[in-house]
């Protein structure tokens, strides 16, 4: 008889629980990304470099932005490979000479993607931010 009891009793409580709502806290899965949104690349500079150069950022070898000390921009752009690369601006007594190394990004629709813009004193480079 209590083996009778405690099964009507959890069916009970399982069939109460069924009809609860889900919580609000509870965040649903967000949708997959449209065939076509833009990607989006975030370049950032610190304010820590040895000289006061401005950077041109390269997307398939034609110049996007130029950026200077403690500078951010962010670029929406077609989803696919694309090639980024950076280089010290050619103006004023910087002479940069273009980007010497690329670098191949695959972006998904939708996705957003960071790079720190490192300048040292013999070279510039693209450093990938991770969360």
């Amino acid at each position: 008889m209590r083996y009778l009891a405690l099964i009507v009793l959890g069916i009970y409580c399982l069939g109460v629980q069924a009809n609860d709502t889900r919580p609000t806290a509870i965040e649903q899965m967000p949708p997959d990304p449209v065939a076509d949104a833009p990607a989006r690349l975030i370049f950032s500079r610190d304010n820590n470099a040895p000289n006061a150069c401005d950077v041109e950022l390269y997307v398939n070898q034609q110049v996007v932005a130029r950026l200077g000390p403690g500078e951010q921009t962010s670029l929406d752009l077609p989803s696919g490979e694309l090639s980024i690369a950076v280089a010290l601006s050619p103006d004023g007594y910087c002479g940069g000479r273009g980007p010497e190394v690329a670098q191949s990004v695959l972006l998904r629709p939708g996705e957003t993607r960071q790079f720190a813009v490192v300048v040292e004193p013999e070279q510039v480079f693209l450093a990938p931010v991770i969360d």
